[in-house]
């Protein structure tokens, strides 16, 4: 299945009636693609959660359509390919509380309250000891215009336990206030550190090497990449690629790279966080489609610096680009004749010529299509002495995806079946079921006039390649 991530203007123009053509486009070829959804897709659904919004249901069912059950979250692992529809996952969202108004310091340390450690209360004891611990701001510190914007209430004589009861608040301001955050990111620009009016005209390439030398010029010694690193330094754990890849986005956003104007009442920085997310998890899929524009160019930009080779549309692009990549089967041409067609020089990108000891040639192209809707790059193994070929065609990411939802690997796998023909349709289901679901080694094959076709389970990666195996006799 080709990976589509819509993002959320997207989502919520489907359901507009000049998306009519979109819309009938998707249902005529939705078993060929796939559209998962994120955590980010139910913040924004989730601004507009009301038990009697018919728009709320609406974009709900819509979403729950689209993406079926293929959930994508970044876990304390790393990234988890789930099984869960948006209306299952929509149960849990509506209980969630807002994490914002439960970090008070004081309420919390009260918990503590019951505890005796001998001497007094674990509450009292923790308080006197925060209270105690000067945070000593350096007075050029505080006297910083960003200081004082992001934590107005501390001066020279703070203590930690001040700190601590002022940075959830500044935090839950920054991200929930619009206002607040456009006042915060034009303080950092009032003070030199915004990039030149024209940047929004740099081209993508050249985008994060000129914030480079913007950095460097401010006297920073440090590239984008380090900078956006540099937040992470006190911890001993790593950055992950999430933490990178979100705050990268929101620096752009802060240093004024297509700075979101935020022209909606309910905007905030929340918006740009979750353009920031949606960005991230679209970097696990072939295509991402944006109607907008600055996320769009945002993207890009973070695509080219990572070697991301998810491709950005918009929705008015999306029919015709897809359209080219899909695969749909020419029923009066042989399908070895179909594959010819396929290999083509221009999409050479490895190969490895005949030598002594080796006996066969090696090429590696990248399909122009998704073949069956499913592979994207062939090896071609030319066997010369046995007059013999080998085709083997794999599923390849080119970026952040490592990973596939078991979905994908049944629908190919099906797809293949129907294609090339197998009698019994219940033993079919039992032996996808196995090659899907159990570590079991379990093979498709099929033969032909000229060798035979095998469909078999990569065991490093777990996903399904198809091999042609033909003779060059019979080519000819």
């Amino acid at each position: 299945m080709i990976r589509i991530y819509f993002d959320w203007n997207v989502i919520s123009n489907y359901k507009r009636e000049d998306f009519l053509d979109f819309r009938s486009f998707i249902e005529l070829h939705k078993d060929y693609l796939q559209f998962p959804y994120s955590p980010a897709h139910f913040s924004d659904l989730m601004k507009s959660y009301k038990p009697d919004n018919p728009y709320f249901n609406e974009d709900l069912n819509n979403l729950d359509f689209l993406a079926e059950r293929h959930f994508l979250r970044w876990g304390k692992n790393g990234m988890e390919f789930l099984f869960c529809s948006p209306k299952e996952y929509f149960e849990i969202e509506k209980e969630r509380e807002d994490l914002f108004p439960l970090i008070n310091m004081e309420e919390i340390i009260k918990d503590l309250d019951e505890i005796d450690v001998g001497n007094g209360k674990i509450e009292t004891l923790f308080k006197e000891i925060f209270e105690s611990l000067p945070i000593n701001l350096p007075n050029k510190v505080e006297k910083e215009e960003t200081f004082k914007k992001m934590l107005p209430y501390l001066n020279e004589n703070s203590t930690v336990w001040d700190l601590m009861n002022n940075i959830f608040p500044f935090a839950k301001k920054l991200l929930q206030d619009k206002e607040y955050y456009k006042d915060f990111r034009k303080t950092i620009a009032d003070n030199g550190f915004k990039l030149d009016p024209n940047s929004g005209n740099w081209e993508i390439d050249d985008v994060i090497n000129n914030i480079d030398a913007f950095l460097h010029e401010r006297g920073l010694n440090l590239t984008f990449s380090e900078y956006v690193k540099s937040s992470f330094e006190h911890r001993k754990e790593p950055i992950t690629k999430y933490e990178y890849y979100t705050n990268a986005y929101l620096m752009l956003d802060m240093i004024g790279y297509k700075s979101d104007k935020l022209p909606k009442p309910t905007d905030n920085m929340q918006n740009i966080h979750n353009d920031a997310e949606h960005s991230f998890y679209a970097a696990h899929c072939d295509f991402f489609v944006v109607a907008d524009k600055k996320l769009r160019v945002k993207a890009k930009v973070l695509y080219h610096q990572l070697n991301i080779q998810t491709i950005v549309i918009s929705p008015e692009d999306f029919i015709g680009t897809i359209k080219e990549k899909m695969h749909i089967q020419n029923l009066d041409q042989h399908f070895l004749n179909a594959v010819f067609t396929l290999i083509k020089s221009e999409n050479l990108i490895e190969s490895y010529a005949k030598s002594e000891g080796n006996e066969v040639e090696i090429f590696a192209f990248k399909l122009p299509i998704f073949y069956f809707n499913f592979f994207n790059f062939v090896v071609y193994e030319d066997y010369p002495e046995h007059e013999g070929v080998i085709i083997t065609f794999k599923r390849a990411f080119k970026n952040f995806s490592r990973g596939i939802f078991f979905t994908e690997s049944e629908r190919v796998i099906n797809r293949v079946s129907k294609f090339f023909g197998y009698e019994n349709e219940e033993d079919l289901t039992l032996k996808i079921k196995k090659f899907v679901y159990s570590d079991e080694k379990v093979d498709f094959i099929w033969k032909f006039e000229a060798g035979f076709v095998k469909l078999e389970r990569d065991e490093e990666t777990k996903r399904p390649i198809l091999v042609y195996i033909v003779s060059s006799k019979q080519l000819i």
